[in-house]
């Protein structure tokens, strides 16, 4: 294998830890709040690797893919990362707004370069921006959900399709010595897998905008969008209160359910016949004495019925009644 050069060795050294930076963004290995200054250093690393290329003339805008030198392939990725690193900033709200714009410049940048490869051949959105410019009266037709839906799934699966091409041809890699054809194809893989993210962060993006140009406009020109001056008036709580089984609950509710009664015995007792006890109705019950008497003349008829029968059994023994032939 030939040697490098010196600035071949510095690409290396530049773009190799913002491509590990990447790969722990795909595989979530940090937070994002943890990798803020990498990301600060990874832009001024690949923005140092784009002025290198530049001085290389590593690519020309007059060749295709297959024309493009396969340890140049790997820098072909540089707008891609330099849009994925802008994205992922943390700054103000008013400075965020143009993290996403220079993010869009780098990936629709990435894109262009692929389709002037003829790497891609698809139609870029961003090719009818000018004619809807001239013609700002006709709006972009918008995509359906389903569309959009059947869009998205299509993208995704091509996605693990490449992805899965991708550990095919790295285990190969592993297992024999570094093959050129092997090694190009491995680039070509990657560039096409980014090519599809790109994509989705682009879409991202556009859905991000139009809230961050609202609250930029909304701080530039405080006037066009007053805060509210007084308060909002307050509604006091409503004191909880209880109703009782008295005139105040005959006066809300009526009678209520018919099973409930609306008076006690004693009310009802003195309604109907005063405070007269003369008034009374008689009952029928038996007197308590008459009670006591009559059961008393039970006690002595049961008793006396007993001895009759004592002195009857005396006289008249088990056995001596009928002894009609029995010898």
């Amino acid at each position: 294998m030939a040697e490098l050069s010196d600035d071949e060795v510095s690409l290396q050294s530049l773009f190799e830890p913002a491509k590990k930076l990447i790969s722990d963004i795909e595989d979530g290995a940090y937070s994002t709040s943890q990798i803020q200054a990498q990301l600060k250093t990874g832009i001024e690393n690949l923005q140092k690797v784009t002025k290198l290329v530049n001085q290389l003339r590593l690519f020309s805008s007059n060749e295709q893919i297959e024309d493009v030198p396969t340890s140049s392939l790997p820098y072909l990725l540089t707008p891609c990362f330099l849009g994925i690193f802008h994205q992922n900033l943390m700054v103000d709200t008013s400075l965020k707004l143009d993290e996403l714009r220079k993010s869009k410049i780098y990936l629709r940048s990435f894109l262009n370069r692929l389709r002037d490869l003829c790497l891609i051949s698809t139609r870029l959105p961003w090719e009818d921006e000018d004619t809807e410019d001239a013609n700002p009266v006709k709006e972009k037709p918008k995509l359906a959900v389903e569309e959009i839906r059947r869009l998205k799934l299509e993208r995704h699966k091509k996605k693990q399709e490449l992805k899965m091409s991708e550990l095919r041809i790295k285990k190969q890699l592993e297992a024999v010595s570094i093959d050129e054809q092997n090694l190009r194809d491995l680039y070509i893989t990657q560039l096409l897998f980014w090519s599809e993210r790109s994509y989705e962060e682009l879409q991202a993006i556009e859905d991000e905008l139009p809230l961050l140009k609202m609250m930029a406009g909304r701080v530039a020109q405080p006037n066009l969008h007053p805060a509210l001056s007084e308060p909002l008036k307050t509604v006091p709580a409503l004191k909880p209160f209880i109703i009782t089984r008295d005139a105040q609950q005959r006066q809300v509710f009526g009678l209520g359910y018919p099973g409930v009664p609306v008076m006690s015995v004693d009310e009802w007792y003195h309604q109907k016949f005063g405070c007269n006890p003369e008034n009374a109705p008689q009952s029928s019950a038996p007197q308590p004495e008459q009670h006591l008497e009559s059961e008393e003349e039970d006690d002595d008829e049961a008793r006396a019925k007993a001895m009759r029968w004592d002195i009857y059994k005396d006289d008249h023994r088990r056995g001596w009644g009928n002894t009609h032939n029995k010898g």
